[in-house]
């Protein structure tokens, strides 16, 4: 983690609009990011009360920065909403390089950067040019069916491959740089980033790992063999994952927000992503103090 003391000029907003919690935080830090001479990068229905791009606008937003010229890009993007809009965003931003903060509304979020109960305070701290700056891996994933690439996609916390059935188990082969490292039957299996360590992959029984490791996490889900264990890889293996016994219901899941249907057959080859998402903290302590206040809950 980088300590950075390089001011701000310019910041986007990507705000909930279904959240009035998210709407109001937003509003109060414009009105305080533009008294302190903080311009927006915001799209022509904006207002001036709140020069903010809808949670859900990503494609918008990626569109307006291939067109906008690199001197005009954000310097941070702050998103306002919960850790779906956050996690969405990161994808997004990650090629463009542009670093996100999100703003948490009242939940234990292990992504959110800054309380809305400190707000705008924190934010104000960041844009004057004091905040740390944290690189954390995504991983790619790619569906293949009978020799044919169908899909290929990115994912901050995980990808999960599950039958979609409880009545019904997957069958699971997966290779790791081309040696069988597992054979299981279950209701699935997590392949997560070390920030998706805090998310499904912790529910599944799986490792938790601080963010700036370089590893991906190999949980099985409800897997009917005792040696069916989670496993921790280097980020520069291959995984290869095969499937038998495939209900019509089984998909494949990124980040739980793109979803497509898996069968008999299919494999899915994971590996790690070569682009990063640029998480800014407004102090370097953030991820253990969550993790310590989450385990005592």
């Amino acid at each position: 983690m980088e300590h950075r003391q390089d001011r701000l000029e310019r910041v986007v907003f990507l705000v909930n609009e279904q959240k009035p919690q998210a709407v109001a935080a937003a509003k109060t830090a414009a009105r305080a990011l533009s008294q302190a001479g903080v311009c927006f990068f915001a799209p022509e229905t904006a207002t001036v009360e709140l020069p903010a791009y809808a949670g859900g606008a990503h494609a918008e937003l990626a569109h307006d920065l291939s067109q906008a010229e690199l001197a005009a890009w954000p310097q941070l993007a702050v998103i306002f909403g919960g850790d779906g809009t956050l996690i969405a965003a990161a994808r997004m931003l990650a090629p463009f390089g542009i670093p996100i903060a999100g703003v948490n509304l009242g939940q234990l979020g292990f992504l959110m950067s800054l309380e809305v109960t400190e707000m705008p305070e924190n934010l104000l701290k960041m844009v004057r040019g004091d905040y740390y700056l944290e690189p954390r891996m995504q991983i790619a994933g790619e569906l293949w069916r009978g020799g044919s690439k169908i899909v290929r996609a990115a994912a901050q916390n995980d990808i999960v491959i599950n039958n979609g059935s409880i009545s019904r188990m997957i069958g699971i082969s997966l290779w790791v740089d081309n040696q069988l490292a597992l054979e299981m039957k279950g209701d699935g299996v997590v392949v997560a980033t070390p920030t998706g360590s805090t998310a499904y992959s912790l529910s599944a029984g799986g490792s938790i790992v601080p963010p700036e490791t370089e590893v991906m996490l190999i949980t099985p889900v409800a897997a009917h063999s005792l040696y069916s264990r989670p496993l921790v890889v280097s980020a520069g293996s291959v995984l290869r994952l095969q499937f038998a016994n495939v209900a019509g219901s089984a998909k494949v899941a990124f980040d739980g927000q793109l979803f497509c249907d898996v069968q008999a057959g299919d494999e899915v080859i994971i590996e790690a992503s070569d682009h990063k998402a640029l998480f800014a903290w407004p102090r370097p302590d953030m991820f253990f103090s969550k993790l310590k206040a989450k385990l005592t809950v």
